[in-house]
């Protein structure tokens, strides 16, 4: 009797990202996609874009995202320097955001409270940009 290999085919989808409150079109839209905790938000991401702003909300689209958890974290990088910038107190004067809108007062969320599961086919995230601290 001959074996059988069952071939493990992996399940890909396309991830849309809709990012809105842009307090101006000045600069550029990073969006980082991240399947790893030890990685977000700060590492280099698994996917990444980086984009000019035309108008207030602006849709990036990651394809070929195989099926699993997932965080994601934007940025409206003003000065283009692709880092977040702060003022003295280390308050953010750049919008940001996470999936799951999660926000904390202290720097940013666990890659736990962003997380969620792509489970393929077309599938959207909407993250609203902050500015400063959260309220």
């Amino acid at each position: 009797m001959q074996s059988e290999k069952k071939i493990l085919k992996t399940e890909t989808g396309t991830l849309y990202v809709l990012v809105k409150g842009f307090k101006s079109n000045i600069g550029q839209l990073m969006v980082a996609l991240y399947n790893c905790a030890s990685d977000f938000p700060e590492n280099e991401p698994y996917k990444g874009s980086i984009s000019k702003i035309s108008r207030d909300v602006e849709l990036i689209k990651f394809e070929k995202v195989p099926y699993g958890n997932y965080a994601i974290a934007v940025l409206h990088d003003i000065d283009n320097d692709g880092k977040l910038d702060k003022n003295v107190w280390g308050i953010p004067t750049e919008g940001y955001g996470f999936s799951n809108n999660v926000r904390e007062k202290f720097g940013p969320p666990s890659f736990l409270k962003a997380r969620f599961m792509f489970a393929g086919w077309d599938d959207e995230k909407i993250i609203g940009l902050e500015y400063g601290i959260p309220q």
